[in-house]
């Protein structure tokens, strides 16, 4: 490890001895630039502050020989210190955004790949873990970008997407592997095991993490070497072993005592949180009591210092926001205008077609008008009847996609404008231990009975007027009041939800007389804004996104199998209906989102 510092501080010398021969030139843009950069990555708080000092000198310096490229990777750089070292993603945003703008006007896809990759770990960060996932995913489609496959893997994890999640650990994996590049791949392996640790299958967890320890390099940075060792110690604790609980979680004490730099306060937290429960299954509870008291005073550093905390305190919360919302305005502007040009592209090419075939079914009707006049008006009364059914056909096909509405503006003006809602009911619904159930079934059992379920809430959702939206697997989202229907909107889709668990319990009854397994379900439904639109040019789709989506999705995560879970919003509409009956849940504490009020929802 020494040697490799050695060799990174003999780059940094070397670097900087070459700043002087490259004056006021691109080229020493180029240089301040990777200076920043080796600083960055430097062990000490100190020099990775000289981080800023070079970055910021790169970028006067670009402005200054309007060198474009020099001032894109300035920013970047000013983007990942303000972010990493300074902790202010408000700050972080503004630098980020105006580096990916910067790349992307000189179609520089690794550059706006890496701009996405940071975008998506300040939403990570801030535990907006939906907007985490669609920057990951924009840098992805930029460019290769392993390290945000990682990412996307653990945004997965923590919106228990288990599949997915194991998808995109596996790719990273595959590449990281490909490259030797050890620390990540253990990295990797450390939090798939995490993840089958949070499935509760314990094997896995063990193999994974093992894995982890084995893979790694004496090069790798041993910074987050200890933190292997806590997650062993959680599985052993887990698996009922207290004794290999306590060795690990010590051995991860030890590690992190013996550190230079300033012990990992997340580490000491969860092996101080392990030991206090081994000690106390062991009944030795003057020790359960004295890790407990660790772990208290090292979760209250945690909390204090956290990243939310300090965005709140800085007020910069609503900064980072707004330079969101702008970010997704000028995408969304981005993507209306590319679609207009593609319709306007169909068109012409489908005008030019039509054109020649008419023109052919007129040349052969004057051929023929004396010798088969009654036969060609009888197929011209077939052709009209056929392009009335395959007019009928997409259009059922743009309903089945699109609300009635939104299809019937994509028709009239080749494009549909987002717009936003003041009041639209966000309905979820997830089936209880999928994965695990899922196992119950051969491939083809398991894509029937979901069909079957979906099938059937796709009726429900027909007869109360409430938008199918999406599935994502065995999710399934609508929502009501995005039509012009009358009505109380709110009202029926709780009546929807009240319904999908009456077929889901039915179903369940008449399946288990036979031996078959069922699924069970939840259900969590919030009401408030949204903004409406269609993402995509190829297998475009409708969505949602605001607060009141995110909500809706920890008011269905929050709830229980079998019943209807809503917010305060909903329980505030329908309150006075004398059809329902409320069993207040008081405050729950959701993650991301704090304490929520909730109620559980059924008929009378």
């Amino acid at each position: 490890m020494v040697s490799a510092q050695n060799a990174s501080q003999a780059v940094r010398d070397s670097l900087i001895s070459l700043l002087d021969e490259k004056s006021e030139t691109t080229e020493q843009v180029d240089l301040l630039c990777e200076l920043s950069d080796a600083f960055y990555r430097s062990n000490t708080s100190i020099q990775k502050d000289s981080s800023l000092l070079f970055s910021t000198k790169a970028n006067a310096l670009a402005e200054k020989l309007n060198y474009d490229h020099g001032r894109a990777e300035a920013l970047y750089d000013l983007g990942k210190y303000h972010l990493a070292i300074k902790n202010n993603p408000a700050d972080a945003t503004g630098f980020l955004l105006r580096s990916m703008e910067l790349f992307s006007s000189f179609k520089d896809d690794a550059g706006v790949s890496k701009c996405y990759m940071q975008l998506g770990l300040i939403s990570y960060m801030l535990e907006y873990y939906e907007d985490a996932i669609a920057n990951f995913r924009n840098s992805l489609n930029a460019s290769n970008n392993d390290f945000s496959t990682y990412l996307m893997a653990l945004s997965y994890t923590e919106l228990d997407s288990i599949d997915l999640a194991k998808m995109y650990f596996s790719k990273a994996i595959t590449s990281y592997a490909d490259q030797r590049n050890t620390y990540r791949l253990s990295e990797c392996y450390l939090y798939l095991g995490k993840l089958y640790l949070k499935t509760a299958s314990l094997d896995s967890a063990f193999h994974y993490i093992n894995k982890a320890i084995d893979v790694r390099s004496e090069d790798d940075d041993p910074y987050s070497f200890s933190r292997p060792y806590s997650f062993l110690a959680e599985v052993y604790l887990e698996s009922g072993d207290p004794d290999k609980a306590i060795y690990y979680g010590q051995l991860c004490f030890a590690i992190e005592d013996s550190k230079k730099n300033p012990r990992d306060e997340i580490n000491i937290t969860q092996a101080a949180k392990v030991l206090a429960a081994a000690y106390e299954q062991k009944g030795s509870y003057e020790e359960a009591h004295r890790y407990l008291k660790i772990f208290n005073r090292a979760n209250d550093n945690v909390t204090a210092g956290s990243l939310k905390q300090k965005v709140a305190d800085m007020k910069s919360m609503f900064a980072f926001e707004q330079e969101m919302n702008l970010q997704k305005l000028s995408q969304q502007k981005d993507r209306e205008l590319a679609e207009a040009e593609i319709l306007k592209e169909k068109i012409i090419r489908n005008s030019t077609i039509l054109g020649s075939v008419l023109l052919l079914v007129l040349l052969v009707l004057v051929f023929n008008r004396y010798k088969i006049k009654r036969d060609s008006e009888k197929s011209l009364l077939e052709l009209n009847e056929a392009i009335t059914f395959e007019k009928k056909r997409s259009d059922d096909l743009l309903l089945n996609i699109l609300p009635e509405d939104v299809a019937e503006e994509l028709k009239a003006k080749g494009e549909a404008d987002a717009r936003e809602y003041d009041t639209v009911s966000i309905l979820f619904s997830d089936f209880k231990e999928f994965t695990r159930k899922s196992e119950l079934f051969s491939p083809k059992e398991l894509v029937a009975e979901i069909g079957a379920c979906f099938q059937a809430f796709d009726g429900i959702m027909e007869r109360y007027e409430v938008e199918k939206i999406k599935t994502i697997g065995d999710a399934y989202m609508a929502a009501g009041g995005l039509s012009h229907q009358k009505g109380n909107t709110v009202k029926d889709t709780v009546d929807a939800a009240l319904e999908m668990q009456e077929f889901i319990r039915e179903r369940k009854s008449s399946m288990d007389k036979k031996g078959i397994p069922a699924f069970e379900m939840r259900i969590g439904i919030h009401a408030g804004p949204v903004v409406a639109g269609i993402v995509g040019v190829k297998k475009f789709q409708y969505d949602l996104w605001g607060d009141t989506v995110n909500t809706a999705s920890r008011i269905e995560s929050n709830g229980e199998v079998g019943k209807v879970n809503i917010s305060k919003a909903v329980y505030d509409v329908i309150k006075d209906e004398a059809k329902y009956t409320f069993e207040s849940r008081g405050r729950i504490k959701a993650k991301g989102k704090g304490d929520i009020e909730m109620w559980f929802v059924s008929r009378v």
